[in-house]
């Protein structure tokens, strides 16, 4: 696969896991909260659609996260919401999986070795969402 390809699927399934871990605590957000939630959800569509343009183009189709690790995911997710489902939890859960998401797509771009612009530049508006995302999720704690 080129490089360009691999870090565009890197970033449609990366901003599609993104949009499931939204969904799953959305509905035990206070409002504040759900709408912050809401605003990290379009940004991250934003970006998914627009890997999902760019594979296309290429010629290939996006391969979003696999049914086991979306459910399993999504299983881990309502287990902690169960025992704790408060505002500063959920913000906690925000940031421990999108500061995982963080060192990915660093390393993602550090291991790129293409020249496509395009695959750059999509790779480091992911990166900054995600920066920005765990900041706004501190006020939360």
């Amino acid at each position: 696969m080129l490089p360009e390809m691999e870090l565009f699927q890197y970033i449609y399934k990366t901003a599609d896991m993104g949009c499931q871990g939204i969904d799953t605590v959305e509905e035990h957000a206070e409002k504040r909260l759900r709408e912050e939630l809401r605003r990290e959800r379009q940004e991250y569509r934003s970006i998914r659609d627009e890997a999902d343009g760019y594979i296309r183009q290429r010629g290939d189709t996006p391969a979003g996260v696999g049914t086991m690790a979306r459910v399993s995911a999504e299983w881990m997710s309502k287990g902690q919401l169960a025992m704790d489902d408060s505002r500063g939890r959920i913000a906690e859960m925000m940031i421990q999986g999108t500061t995982m998401g963080i060192v990915k797509t660093i390393r993602h771009l550090n291991d790129y070795q293409g020249q496509d612009g395009d695959a750059r530049r999509l790779g480091e508006r992911l990166l900054d969402m995600q920066e920005r995302n765990v900041e706004r999720m501190k006020a939360y704690l």
